[in-house]
């Protein structure tokens, strides 16, 4: 598939993917941060949460109301641009396959990803080494797919950002409730976000993300001879790291589950 933005690199001679794909690397940055983080998120969170939001007095929680907002762009510019190649075929050269299409993808998402490391440094004390590792691992696994490597995965990985909408939702609704002292939706829109989250995290982040670096680890074993020791060593690791993170994460979100339902019973007796 062709790459609508390649037109624009001033590189076009270049066989070097990261300098033909250099432009819409700052150019993915530069459109999260300043357009989408400081104006688009503010925006669209001021006219869906109204007084909610701009009537929040803590720094912290507005600036998590904006990047959960981000984080909602993001999943929708991954997921469309991830269809068109969700279903590459996994008999592909994981070490030299590359198409100007799937590495314009890359390009977009090691954008996002060096946003949301920018991000995580300049608030670690809000989120933490978790999050600031989820970032460096998504961050060096998708800057290794330029070189080429494993670009036939791009959309398979990609496919993860399937359960953030309802993480995001999560959020949103957990903090206004919090901040308004009463429920803000119907109890019944609460708990099918709950299941849909639930459920898609584990579809695509646990049943789907073991599964895939299982195959990952044959074909990486098949090629082991054509690349240096450290990049299968490395996205293995990373890759294990990450899907042992969404374990813990969607242990989490059962035990909140448990806790609601279990209040829930127990306001319904009394």
């Amino acid at each position: 598939m062709s790459d609508p933005f390649l037109w624009l690199t001033p590189f076009k001679e270049s066989d070097n993917l990261y300098l033909r794909h250099l432009h819409e690397i700052i150019a993915s940055f530069i459109i999260y941060e300043v357009v989408i983080s400081r104006r688009l998120a503010p925006w669209i969170n001021k006219m869906v949460f109204g007084r909610n939001y701009t009537q929040i007095k803590d720094k912290n929680t507005r600036l998590n109301f904006d990047i959960h907002t981000v984080s909602m762009a993001q999943c929708i510019v991954s997921l469309s641009l991830t269809y068109p190649i969700l279903f590459s075929p996994l008999s592909l050269d994981l070490v030299t396959y590359s198409d100007p299409y799937t590495s314009m993808v890359s390009a977009v998402t090691i954008g996002y990803f060096l946003w949301d490391l920018y991000v995580c440094l300049k608030h670690f004390n809000l989120f933490g080494v978790g999050f600031l590792g989820h970032a460096l691992a998504s961050l060096y696994v998708f800057v290794l797919s330029l070189r080429p490597f494993c670009q036939p995965w791009i959309g398979k990985f990609l496919i993860f950002e399937l359960s953030t909408p309802f993480v995001n939702v999560n959020f949103y609704v957990s903090q206004l409730t919090k901040l308004s002292g009463k429920s803000v939706v119907p109890m019944w829109f609460n708990a099918l976000n709950g299941v849909m989250l639930i459920l898609t995290f584990f579809v695509v982040r646990i049943l789907w993300g073991f599964t895939a670096i299982i195959i990952l680890c044959k074909k990486l074993w098949v090629a082991r001879d054509r690349l240096p020791w450290w990049i299968p060593v490395t996205v293995l690791i990373l890759n294990f790291s990450l899907d042992a993170l969404n374990v813990f994460w969607l242990m989490k979100m059962i035990k909140i589950a448990q806790k609601m339902l279990n209040g829930d019973a127990r306001s319904k007796r009394h």
